[in-house]
C-alpha cells in the first residue's frame, strides 16, 4: 500500500503524517479479523465497496464506505446467513432477504440494516457469518 508518507529532509516526519500513521494503525488494528489472514472477496456487483473472505470461505466482510443512509445491500449470495455483526465493535445487524424465488436455487437480495450509531469514522466494517462455505450466484 502507497501512503504517500515521507520524511523531511532532516529526516523526521511531520506531525500531521503521524497522525495519519497512528490513526491507520488504530484502524487496522480495531478491524484486523476483517484484514490479516483473509483473501479477496466477492467479484464486482454483488456488493458496491470492498470485501475479503476467511480462509475457510464462511465469513465474509463487506467494507462501507461512506455512511450508507440506514442500509447495505448485498446479492449474488446464496447460503444462509447465521449473523451479522459490526466489526470493532461486535453490534449485531439486522436484515431480511428480498426476491429469493421459493422454487429455484437462486440467491435473492440482502438489506442490512446499518444504524448511524455503528459507523466508523473512516471506514464500517461488517462481518457476515455463513452457513457453509460461500455460494455465489454466477
Amino acid at each position: 500500500m502507497l501512503l504517500d508518507i515521507g520524511p523531511k529532509a532532516d529526516g523526521t516526519i511531520p506531525a500531521e503524517e503521524v497522525t495519519v500513521l497512528k490513526e491507520l494503525g488504530k484502524w487496522n488494528q480495531k478491524h484486523a479479523e476483517a484484514i490479516f489472514g483473509t483473501e479477496g472477496g466477492l467479484p464486482a456487483g454483488y456488493f458496491y465497496g470492498p470485501s475479503t473472505l476467511s480462509k475457510d470461505s464462511t465469513m465474509l466482510y463487506l467494507f462501507v464506505p461512506g455512511n450508507p443512509k440506514g442500509q447495505v445491500m448485498l446479492g449474488g449470495i446464496k447460503n444462509k446467513i447465521n449473523r451479522i455483526y459490526v466489526v470493532g465493535n461486535g453490534t449485531k445487524l439486522s436484515w431480511k432477504e428480498y426476491l429469493k424465488p421459493y422454487w429455484s436455487n437462486n440467491a435473492g437480495l440482502f438489506f442490512v440494516d446499518v444504524p448511524d450509531a455503528v459507523l466508523d469514522e473512516y471506514m464500517t466494517v461488517l462481518a457476515v457469518v455463513l452457513e457453509g462455505k460461500l455460494k455465489i450466484q454466477k
